[in-house]
């Protein structure tokens, strides 16, 4: 018996000890909801537009982090949901005293996802100290969002080369430029079908509302933007289920008085204007957000995004 608890408090010392090893290698590390909110948290108390999204939005992101006096800044983190949307919002809208406008990326599909239930549950704790929210809030997730290591998604290939973390990419944001018919089949079952579910249109609507409602409690003008797609993903998406998406999401906004930033069917966006099949290549982005200026000067007479 008494060797029996030698072992195991050998083996509890052990594993105690490559915790700690783990945790003072990964110090330093930072995943790329790191890497983002870095930036916003450098720009949040000049900027005068917010501007949240998910991968979608990236490309907006990398056109203009180098760029100084753009007056934007960004809460848009690749594989976000209207979850980690509304809970970024909630937690950071506050404490921007100079933001006068929030432009929230909804594309339809956003409707019918939920990325904790879609493999990417890893993001609870990434996000968990920037929102003080979790999806369903489980208390091991919250204890391992404290943790580098696990907030790295357990990330061992860093302890190799520290820098290829330092160029890390948000999923999705990038591409080669080209890509074929068949890629884009493959995205748009997968952006309509395959992590679609309709039976989240309920809660992730109380989420549009959620945002609108603290967009409107923190006295700020809200724009929903909807980006282009590549023709050949517009072809191959579910339009039964977008559709759906789209009536439900467009009734909130006109109930709400949200003003629209809608490019969805705007075809002037070709091919190459894409990264792959749904993202923009950051170029194109800048390209849009002139377009947008223009929007929303229509709107309330300003041109808020400063572009070099």
């Amino acid at each position: 018996m008494k060797k029996i608890i030698i072992e195991i408090s050998a083996l509890l010392i052990f594993i105690i000890a490559v915790f700690m090893l783990l945790e003072f290698l990964f110090r330093d590390y930072k995943n790329g909801v790191d890497r983002v909110m870095d930036d916003f948290f450098k720009s949040r108390d000049q900027a005068e537009v917010l501007m949240v999204g998910n991968s979608h939005a990236l490309p907006f992101y990398n056109a203009l982090k180098h760029e100084e006096g753009s007056g934007v800044a960004f809460l848009t983190i690749g594989g976000d949901d209207l979850f980690w949307m509304q809970a970024l919002v909630r937690k950071q809208l506050h404490s921007m005293p100079a933001v006068r406008y929030v432009i929230l990326n909804c594309d339809d599909e956003l409707l019918g996802f939920n990325q904790s239930l879609s493999g990417l549950s890893f993001m609870n704790r990434m996000l968990y100290q920037y929102t003080d929210e979790m999806y369903a809030n489980k208390e091991m997730d919250i204890l391992l969002s404290k943790s580098n290591f696990f907030r790295s998604n357990r990330d061992i290939g860093y302890l190799f080369s520290k820098q290829s973390n330092a160029n890390i990419v948000m999923a999705n944001a990038g591409g080669k430029g080209t890509f074929t018919d068949e890629e884009c089949k493959v995205r748009a079952k997968e952006i309509s079908e395959k992590r679609f579910q309709t039976k989240l249109f309920s809660e992730n609507l109380t989420y549009v509302v959620s945002i609108i409602n603290e967009v409107k409690r923190c006295n700020k003008i809200l724009f929903v933007l909807k980006l282009p797609k590549c023709d050949c993903l517009s072809a191959a998406v579910n339009q039964e289920n977008l559709a759906d998406s789209r009536r439900l999401l467009d009734s909130v906004f006109m109930a709400t008085k949200t003003e629209m930033l809608d490019f969805s069917g705007d075809h002037t966006f070709t091919r190459d204007a894409f990264a792959n099949p749904d993202h923009l290549t950051p170029q194109v982005a800048k390209k849009l957000m002139v377009k947008m200026n223009d929007r929303i000067f229509d709107s309330v007479g300003d041109r808020p995004i400063h572009l070099q």
